[in-house]
């Protein structure tokens, strides 16, 4: 009878986190259909630009540093390795080999998320070029013009709202 009071706040913050799941997504998509060239995109291609939009929201939701944060936070990164696990499931990666391929990705995620972090930290002039080359992200199109798109989507994501 009074359970049901206790799960609100569990269930409140789990709609939050699944609603600002769904803007990375939102953002990563509109992204990827915007500004690079117009073709069909393999699962690592997508991966790099979801992962650099999820690390801006990481990224806002660090510079607000409260409990609440943390928490969300975690519940991206929870979101996250479950839409990982999904996809490969759906690729028809098996039982048995699919933690191999979660702790693949989850790995090369960490590692963007150091290299990102130190050029978010450089506050005065963000400059994406060199994250752009290194990641192969500049075969998608002209390096300057995502570059550009990249800035403008941080300053949308992280520094307007």
């Amino acid at each position: 009878m009074f359970l049901q009071y206790f799960n609100i706040k569990r269930n409140n913050f789990k709609n939050q986190t699944l609603s600002i799941y769904q803007e990375i997504v939102n953002h990563s998509n509109y992204f990827i259909k915007n500004s690079l060239n117009d073709k069909e995109y393999n699962f690592d291609e997508v991966f790099e630009i979801f992962s650099i939009v999820i690390i801006f929201y990481l990224k806002k939701l660090k510079d607000t540093n409260t409990k609440i944060n943390n928490e969300i936070s975690q519940g991206i990164m929870d979101s996250f390795i479950k839409d990982l696990d999904q996809n490969f499931r759906e690729k028809g990666i098996g039982d048995m080999s699919i933690g191999k391929y979660v702790k693949k990705y989850v790995k090369k995620f960490y590692y963007r998320l150091k290299i990102l972090d130190k050029i978010l930290k450089e506050n005065d002039d963000i400059n994406f070029d060199d994250y752009v080359k290194k990641f192969g992200i500049s075969n998608y199109g002209n390096i300057k013009s995502i570059t550009a798109d990249l800035n403008i989507l941080y300053a949308e994501i992280v520094i307007e709202k």
